[in-house]
């Protein structure tokens, strides 16, 4: 992502803008210059549109917002880089609002450097906003154990960010949780007063609405955003814990509600405006308690006492059929509010972000937003079970979001094309990401449901949880030649090398580990005490090396990216990794020596996962918590 030095200079309508505009030309490689060079002439338009032209000397752009004027000077940039000499680019945006919220509660909570260069990116591609989802990992006055030990944002922090977004166009807006999600800290005693369930707050009771006053206190002081985002989300065990104790067996919609009524009252009293998740009011209204019926019903009289102010956030990230999100829309409308759409980068299933799927279910709820005319959308990354991915693996997501944001319908040549000159990297090399989960043998979609480089890596070497469903699969082969092409991609630039790297060592490991149980069980069955032997002096110790080259590529790119809190849970899992490489390697040893007359772990029958059997084969579905993975055990 270079323009050459490109020397160019601006004149006209910059909005105020003009540390923005610097920013960019310098991300650019642009040289912005006081009058030499191409005269790029700003005008602001009353029509939503932009436009770029350049007749070879001069260029001009029309835009209507700011994010629209950073947005073209990229696509100024990228044209004249590429050799047009002349041309002319119109583009429609669909929406009023094209964002993105990022999860900073699982664990990986990003450097302040690495919002900002996030934001630049999001300036690039035309996004005017981001929320940063956090749930105990910001600053609240009197509440020493929130966040405490989990790299919260101190307000000084937080401010940084919000300056630096307002100069980019972009609208930073509060993210937090006011009734569920917030086990990091009520699992402290210091919260055991706010705590219905191990999750959710204690609702009705004045000394949770002080605290959520505080809360939301907090972050209005901080953003110059008059909107927050309240989330209530999975509150499943509401009215559940002490509150059943306190109240009785409370209507549960009667509960939520007026729970969203108290916390309104708090936002009003800061001058804000709210957004929650809507999941909740459609699983009560639904027989099953599934978000997605679309045969839930709201009783008319609940549906009234949802506050008119307070804007439904639709989240899906599951559905392949445009009609199915057009439904949804309408349900929403239902309920007396205009949604905004969540959708979802799949950046939570281990290390792989999953695009097939991504862009599956983003296109198609994505199309169904512009057919129903929903005017605010967000691009959702989760970092599930320990963050594990990396945060720069989202870009391509990001760049269709707003591809799609700029056009009727996607044009997927311009989202390669945009992807690889706004990131620097290949679109194609990003997509060869979700190789890792594509191994020869998967009889379903892999898009849909499987992950295996993240359970065939910390699965246990003796028990083997998953190897009867890698067990016909060539998944040595099928990691030996991703490590190859990994390894080939990372050599195109310095910035492919940082996001390469961990998948080159990644597929190292298993190209060698992924089927070691299986060839381990297979020596010891057939009394082949030679393989064994070789397997315990040699293929086992050279695992190690690997796994702990791997940790340290992991612990690099996570120290260069987040707060160093967090990196202590990937430490440990990939401690009790290599603790149980060397225990193999003791208990082969002790059995080829007579220390002992069997190896139990191996005489076990291998079953599916979870009785997956029904399913077959390694795409059976996906596997995200660790302590599932790594052992039968209870770990708790």
């Amino acid at each position: 992502m270079s323009a050459g030095g490109m020397k160019v200079y601006f004149q006209g309508e910059t909005g105020e803008k003009d540390k923005g505009i610097a920013l960019l030309c310098d991300m650019l490689g642009l040289r912005l210059t006081d009058g030499d060079g191409i005269k790029v002439a700003l005008k602001k338009s009353e029509a939503t549109g932009l436009t770029v032209s350049f007749d070879g000397a001069e260029a001009e752009i029309a835009y209507f917002g700011d994010h629209h004027l950073f947005r073209a000077i990229g696509l100024l940039a990228e044209s004249i880089g590429a050799g047009d000499e002349s041309f002319e680019i119109r583009e429609e945006p669909q929406f009023d609002t094209i964002g993105f919220m990022l999860d900073c509660s699982r664990n990986a909570v990003p450097q302040v450097d690495s919002v900002k260069r996030l934001l630049r990116y999001m300036a690039l591609i035309g996004m005017n906003a981001l929320m940063l989802y956090t749930e105990d990992t910001y600053t609240v006055e009197a509440e020493p154990y929130f966040g405490y030990m989990r790299g919260r944002y101190t307000p000084e922090e937080l401010r940084e960010c919000d300056c630096y977004a307002a100069e980019l166009g972009i609208e930073l807006i509060p993210c937090i949780q006011t009734l569920a999600h917030l086990e990091s800290f009520l699992k402290w005693e210091a919260s055991a007063d706010l705590r219905d369930t191990h999750d959710v707050l204690l609702v009705g009771q004045d000394r949770t609405y002080e605290f959520i006053d505080r809360m939301v206190g907090s972050v209005s002081q901080i953003f110059r955003s008059r909107r927050i985002h309240i989330g209530m989300d999975e509150a499943h065990g509401l009215g559940r814990g002490r509150a059943l104790d306190r109240y009785g067996n409370r209507d549960k919609f009667e509960m939520m509600n007026d729970h969203l009524s108290k916390v309104n009252e708090i936002k009003e009293k800061y001058g804000l405006k709210p957004m929650i998740w809507s999941d909740m009011f459609f699983r009560i209204g639904s027989a099953t308690h599934d978000y997605y019926d679309v045969e839930a019903v709201v009783d008319e009289s609940h549906a009234d006492r949802i506050s008119r102010g307070t804007q439904l956030v639709y989240w899906d990230y599951y559905h392949y059929e445009q009609e199915f999100y057009e439904a949804m829309i309408r349900k929403h409308r239902q309920l007396g509010s205009d949604p905004v759409f969540a959708g979802g980068i799949w950046t939570w299933l281990g290390t792989c972000t999953h695009y097939d799927r991504t862009m599956k279910c983003s296109n198609a709820g994505l199309q169904a937003c512009k057919q129903e005319g929903v005017r605010e959308v967000f691009a959702t990354a989760w970092g599930d079970n320990g963050a594990e991915n990396h945060l720069w693996n989202v870009l391509p997501g990001l760049q269709l979001y707003a591809e799609h944001a700029y056009a009727r319908t996607l044009d997927e040549r311009k989202l390669r094309r945009r992807t690889s000159f706004c990131t620097g990297i290949s679109h194609d090399h990003y997509m060869n990401l979700d190789k890792l989960d594509d191994i020869p043998g998967i009889e379903v979609d892999h898009g849909d449901s499987s992950n295996p480089s993240k359970y065939l890596l910390w699965q246990d070497p003796l028990l083997g949880l998953f190897d009867k469903h890698i067990d016909n699969a060539d998944v040595a082969g099928h990691y030996g030649r991703l490590a190859d092409l990994y390894r080939d991609q990372a050599e195109s630039s310095p910035d492919s090398q940082r996001l390469f790297e961990v998948p080159v060592r990644l597929s190292e490991v298993l190209a060698l580990k992924a089927d070691i149980g299986i060839r381990m069980k297979r020596a010891y069955e057939y009394g082949d005490r030679g393989r064994l032997e070789t397997i315990a002096l040699i293929e086992l110790p050279e695992l190690l090396l690997k796994v702990e080259a791997l940790r340290i590529s992991h612990r690099n790119q996570w120290m260069e990216t987040y707060k160093p809190f967090g990196w202590e849970v990937l430490d440990l899992r990939y401690g009790g990794l290599t603790a149980r490489l060397r225990s193999a390697t003791d208990r082969i040893k002790d059995y080829l020596e007579g220390g002992v007359l069997c190896i139990e772990e191996l005489e076990e029958t291998r079953l599916y996962f979870d009785d997956r059997e029904r399913r077959g084969g390694a795409g059976t579905d996906y596997f995200t918590t660790y302590h599932r993975i790594a052992s039968a055990g209870t770990m708790t």
